[in-house]
């Protein structure tokens, strides 16, 4: 005789879309402003790692890759670059990531690697509510209108258009204006082009006019910011100067589900041991160590019961009329449809149990209510008899 100990049958855990994204609270999002790094000269062509920290003190690194073609020169109002600099600030007139230059001649595709600059932030896993700003996106006759492209990528492939506003009111989203009489800056609308927009009139280096908020909705594991010098327009023949700012990133990093399985006998005419007519307590424990919360309604746990075990379908004990019981922390609820079973031998989860212990009942499928936030753990826990 033994006593029961660990089941080593396999439970599934399964985060599919959820009907509305999580939040994700200011104390797990990552931040970092190049305002907090001190001024220096950087290169094109370079890749460097920077430190985003959360409000709880714990730090993660992320690279930026900096590149470059065409530049025939990489100095602009003497600064060459590029810096971390206060040349280009937005009117916080703090530092930022300057890129900028002399192209040889103007940028005939934004999405080429001829005749563009392009700064690509790297993330170490995949991330969710990225946000940054770009500054000083404007246009100066005969001399440079910028022109700018942003992406988000994710490990499968798939490259995402984020939302783009202005300070003014303008940007990429169907409905809004895509320039506004207080911003220089041109949005595109609809398809691939929405990830573009160009300047559409002067604006200062230290001034909200040329200010672009981007943000997406995706889960990212990089962002790619591609930066040239549109084509010439009628009456134009020179390429000058130009150069715009990046503010730094916030973000939030996905959840990271881990779920174990436990056993405990429950004491019998015998004891507490794994003997035939005695049933156990299953406890499956899910704990999102990630650094923002679950889709609602999103988990999804996939438990096969061995043939020696009957299921026992009656409330699992009297704090419950459900024969399986939720302890969790945050907003996870867990209602009779939350639970579903399949048949042994069947393929889909559509039986219905018989009341008391159920030999038919081959496996449990549950989706929990609610958000699992980060850092938090719920538990699940439901009886069978051994045969």
């Amino acid at each position: 005789m033994r006593r029961v100990r660990e089941i080593g049958f396999a439970v599934a855990v399964l985060c599919h879309a959820g009907a509305a994204h999580a939040s994700c609270d200011s104390a797990n999002q990552f931040r970092f402003s190049f305002a907090n790094q001190t001024a220096r000269s950087l290169s094109y062509n370079s890749t460097y790692t920077y430190t985003a920290t959360n409000g709880l003190g714990i730090s993660q690194n992320f690279s930026v890759a900096l590149f470059q073609n065409g530049l025939s020169s990489t100095t602009v109002a003497g600064q060459v670059l590029p810096a971390i600099s206060n040349l280009v600030s937005g009117a916080t007139t703090q530092n930022s990531l300057v890129v900028g230059g002399i192209l040889s001649a103007r940028t005939a595709t934004i999405t080429s690697n001829t005749r563009v600059m392009r700064v690509t932030l790297n993330f170490p896993q995949p991330v969710r509510t990225v946000s940054l700003s770009l500054f000083d996106v404007d246009f100066a006759t005969n001399a440079f209108r910028d022109w700018v492209h942003v992406v988000g990528n994710d490990a499968g492939g798939n490259v995402y258009t984020p939302v783009m506003t202005s300070p003014a009111g303008n940007g990429n989203q169907t409905g809004q204006p895509v320039s506004a009489a207080a911003s220089s800056v041109l949005f595109q609308q609809g398809g691939t082009n929405a990830r573009e927009a160009t300047g559409s009139g002067n604006s200062g280096n230290n001034s909200d006019t040329g200010t672009i908020n981007v943000s997406f909705a995706q889960p990212v594991t990089s962002v790619v910011f591609s930066y040239g010098n549109a084509p010439l327009q009628s009456g134009e023949t020179a390429t000058g100067q130009q150069a715009v700012g990046i503010s730094g990133v916030s973000y939030c990093p996905m959840p990271q589900i881990a779920v174990s399985k436990s056993s405990t006998p429950v004491t019998g005419s015998l004891g507490a041991y794994n003997l035939p007519d005695n049933e156990v307590i299953y406890t499956l424990t899910v704990t999102n160590t990630g650094g923002s919360s679950v889709d609602a309604a999103s988990l999804l746990l996939l438990d096969q019961l061995p043939a020696t075990l009957d299921f026992r379908n009656q409330p699992f004990d009297d704090t419950t009329t459900l024969p399986v019981k939720l302890t969790a922390t945050g907003a996870v609820t867990l209602t009779a449809s939350s639970v579903t079973y399949q048949q042994r031998g069947g393929s889909t989860y559509t039986y219905t149990p018989t009341a008391g212990f159920d030999p038919q009942v081959g496996a449990l499928r549950i989706v929990p209510q609610g958000e699992l936030g980060a850092n938090a753990s719920l538990m699940l826990q439901f009886r069978a008899r051994i045969r």
